[in-house]
């Protein structure tokens, strides 16, 4: 009897083996534990879902309701409640008091920053386990999305967010113009110096470039004139205005300053510079390729214009990644998190991805829809949209550490006193360092 008990249980201890031993990586997408159930739904139950979104007016409003009524027709137990608001700030705003009182939404659309906060307070949920799980993500399905955006959604290497709304910074050309001058589309930095004094007009009728100043664009130049890191290894301080980092955040809040000064470029506010491209005063203009809806818009067939590539600097090209991403709140019901999973899953799908691409002019996230069907006729027709997913090698984010958020508005402000000769470039760059490294050291 005894040994009878004995090869039992060796036999049981040999099976227990086999079968840890066939378990997958829950980091990698493939499980082999098919009891993870993990973002499965039941056929037999009834789940809403709380999405808190800013797509409140124009083609992004109408994509996002699209997408929901299509995931709802094939989902009948499923409801998605879109709660739209008028800007990212405001929704900041009420997420984060949300998470205060705990009564987060169920999931929302968040930049990284944002996601960082809320992350250290353990809010987020992490999808690890929904990747893994029985309704999860391949590896295959994983290795489809762009590497730049995949790692995106990433906190300390744990993954926190799925891409949504993603889009880079595109140069924006009047071809007529160009084409009249006899200019070739800039690649470079000083070929678009020299693009910008050559189609400007003495009399005033037309500058070469009206923008509006922000982070991205210093970060942009900060980058491709050599800089390195944005923020010390620690978190703890600005590290732009520090040894080699110096020169190149210098050039970046000079460079532009002559042809301000000589009128060739118009600084504006807020989206004024769109009234200008659109009504031709100007030649060049710097957005996101979520700009393009709007900017065909207004200009309704008046000119033609496209679209490329920053140009580049002495250390290459560069592009600021922009848009938001998706991610579910820990306070949430187990149930209405599962039906998140299963939305988030439909909407970075290829032909979800791809129907909102091109309704909305936002960037593909997944190779799979930019190489498919859709978006490969699209295109066809299109050929300036693929400056976006030309850019996406180039893209950055410069930190996404809550603080931050905060260095943005520092850096904004003196970037546009520097434009403006407001002040000098070294007492701009002294004032965003000593501002910076101040809310960063606050945290």
């Amino acid at each position: 009897m005894r040994r009878a008990w004995f090869s039992m249980t060796l036999v049981l201890l040999v099976i227990v083996l086999l079968l840890s031993a066939c378990g997958g990586d829950p980091a990698s997408g493939n499980s082999g534990d098919n009891s993870n159930n993990t973002g499965v739904l039941d056929a037999n139950k009834k789940y809403t879902v709380d999405f808190w979104e800013a797509f409140s007016t124009g083609a992004n409003k109408t994509a996002i309701e699209n997408l929901s009524k299509q995931y709802m027709s094939q989902h009948k137990n499923v409801t998605i409640k879109l709660q739209a608001y008028d800007s990212y700030d405001t929704l900041k705003t009420k997420l984060t008091a949300a998470i205060a009182a705990n009564n987060a939404p169920t999931m929302a659309q968040v930049y990284e920053s944002w996601a960082s906060k809320y992350q250290q307070s353990n809010a987020l949920e992490s999808l690890q386990p929904y990747i893994s799980g029985q309704n999860g993500l391949s590896q295959s399905d994983i290795s489809d999305f762009y590497p730049t955006i995949w790692k995106d959604g990433q906190i300390d290497g744990t993954q926190y967010m799925l891409p949504f709304n993603k889009s880079v910074e595109v140069l924006y050309y009047n071809e007529d113009v160009l084409k009249q001058e006899g200019i070739a589309v800039p690649t470079t930095t000083d070929e678009l110096k020299a693009a910008i004094t050559k189609v400007t007009k003495t009399d005033g009728s037309r500058w070469g470039l009206s923008f509006t100043p922000s982070v991205d664009e210093w970060a942009t130049l900060y980058k491709a004139f050599g800089g390195a890191d944005f923020v010390s290894s620690d978190g703890t301080k600005a590290a732009f205005g520090d040894g080699a980092n110096a020169q190149p955040a210098l050039k970046a809040l000079s460079d532009l300053t002559p042809l301000v000064k000589a009128g060739n470029i118009h600084v504006t506010k807020l989206y004024s510079w769109q009234n200008d491209f659109a009504a031709g005063k100007s030649a060049f203009a710097i957005s996101t390729v979520a700009s393009y809806p709007f900017i065909k818009s207004s200009i309704g067939g008046k000119f033609n214009f496209s679209e490329a590539v920053l140009p580049g600097g002495s250390a290459g090209k560069f592009t600021s990644l922009y848009g938001t991403n998706m991610a579910m709140f820990s306070s949430a019901s187990t149930d209405a998190k599962a039906a998140a999973w299963d939305f988030m899953k439909y909407l970075t799908n290829a032909d979800a991805n791809a129907q909102f691409v091109k309704a909305t002019g936002y960037m593909p996230i997944r190779k799979s829809a930019y190489e498919g069907s859709t978006l490969k006729s699209y295109f066809e027709q299109n050929p300036a949209r693929q400056a976006g997913p030309e850019s996406l090698q180039y893209g950055f984010v410069p930190s996404i550490l809550p603080a931050w958020d905060d260095c943005r508005t520092v850096i904004t402000s003196n970037f546009t006193s520097a434009l403006t000769s407001q002040l000098s470039e070294s007492a701009a760059l002294q004032k965003m360092t000593q501002g910076c490294s101040t809310k960063l050291a606050e945290g």
